[in-house]
C-alpha cells in the first residue's frame, strides 16, 4: 500500500460553549515527529493527545492545531455574560474600596484592561473535555489520512508506470546482451585463430578458456534476473495491504545496485544508453519514494 505522507485534515465540534477547531499538516519525514499548538487548558494533556496521533500515523512530520472558537453569546468578548459582568462590577468595586474612592474604576475601564484581566476560563480541561478533544483529534486524523490515500494512489500510479518502463528495457537489454556476448565470442575467437594460425606452442583449450572468460565477464542475464525479481516484489508490496515505504526503498536501493553492475559490464553502446534509461527512471522512482509512508 501507498500512502503520501504529505496531507491536510480538519475537525470542528462543540464541547458546552467552546468550538473546538483541530486541523492537521503533513509533510514527509524520516520518523514521526509531532508538533503541537493547544489552548493552556490542554497542556497537561498534551501526551495523552499526542498518542491519538501515534495510533493513527506512523511516519511524517505533523503540525497540530488546536484552536477554541467561543460561543459570542457567553465567553467571547466577555461582555455578553451575566456572571462575567457582575464578576467584574464587583472587582471595579473592590479596587475603588483599596484606593478609596467610589467612581475612580468603572466597569468599562476593567473591561478595557483585555490582555491584563482574563474573560475565558483557563483552568486545566477534566477528562470528560479531554476525551471530547481526543475524538475530535482522531476525526481530524482520519480526514488528514483520506487525503493522503488519495495522494497516494496518484504516486502509486506514477510509480508502477515507471515499474514498467523499467521491466520492458531490461527485456530488451537481456535479448541485446545474448546476441552480444555470442556475437563478440565469435569475433574473438577468430581474432585469435588467425594470430595463432599455425603455431604449435598455443594450447586450443587456452583459447577456449579465455573466449568462455570473456563471456562470463560480459554476462549480465544473473544482474537482469535480480532486476526482474527485485521489481516483481516492488509491485507486489505496493498493491499490498501494508504500508509499503521503507521495502519499496530497500527494493530501490537494490535495483539501483544491479542497474550499475549492468552499466559497468557493458561495452554495448545501446546497452550503456538503456541502463542510462533504467536509472533515470529510478532516481524519479526515489525521489516519490521520499513521499511515502
Amino acid at each position: 500500500m501507498i500512502i503520501s505522507m504529505t496531507g491536510f485534515g480538519k475537525a470542528e465540534g462543540n464541547f458546552g460553549t467552546r468550538r473546538y477547531r483541530v486541523e492537521i499538516t503533513s509533510v514527509n519525514n524520516r520518523f514521526l515527529e509531532i508538533s503541537m499548538r493547544y489552548p493552556k487548558r490542554l497542556a497537561s494533556k498534551e501526551y495523552e493527545l499526542k498518542e491519538v496521533m501515534r495510533k493513527k500515523i506512523s511516519r511524517g512530520k505533523l503540525n497540530v492545531f488546536i484552536g477554541i472558537d467561543t460561543d459570542s453569546r457567553n465567553e467571547q468578548g466577555g461582555m455578553h455574560d451575566e456572571n462575567k459582568i457582575r464578576e467584574f462590577h464587583k472587582l471595579a468595586q473592590n479596587i475603588n474600596k483599596i484606593i478609596g474612592s467610589k467612581e475612580v474604576v468603572k466597569l468599562r475601564d476593567i473591561l478595557e484592561l483585555g490582555e491584563f484581566v482574563s474573560l475565558t476560563d483557563e483552568s486545566n480541561a477534566d477528562e470528560k473535555e479531554t476525551e471530547f478533544v481526543s475524538k475530535l483529534i482522531g476525526k481530524a486524523a482520519d480526514d488528514l489520512s483520506r487525503m493522503k490515500t488519495m495522494e497516494g494512489k496518484n504516486l502509486e500510479k506514477d510509480m508502477l508506470g515507471r515499474i514498467k518502463s523499467i521491466e520492458k528495457e531490461a527485456d530488451r537489454i537481456i535479448n541485446l546482451s545474448k546476441k552480444r556476448v555470442k556475437v563478440e565470442s565469435e569475433r574473438i575467437k577468430k581474432k585469435l585463430e588467425s594470430i595463432i594460425a599455425g603455431r604449435k606452442d598455443v594450447d586450443d583449450k587456452r583459447v577456449e578458456m579465455e573466449i568462455v572468460l570473456f563471456a562470463d565477464k560480459s554476462e549480465i542475464s544473473e544482474e537482469l534476473t535480480r532486476l526482474r525479481s527485485h521489481t516483481k516484489f516492488f509491485v507486489d508490496y505496493a498493491k499490498s495491504d501494508e504500508l509499503a515505504g521503507r521495502r519499496l526503498n530497500f527494493l530501490i536501493q537494490e535495483m539501483n545496485r544491479e542497474i550499475n553492475t549492468i552499466a559497468s559490464k557493458s561495452s554495448d553502446a545501446v546497452i550503456s544508453q538503456k541502463s542510462a534509461f533504467l536509472k533515470e527512471e529510478l532516481e524519479k522512482i526515489r525521489e516519490q519514494l521520499q513521499n511515502v509512508e
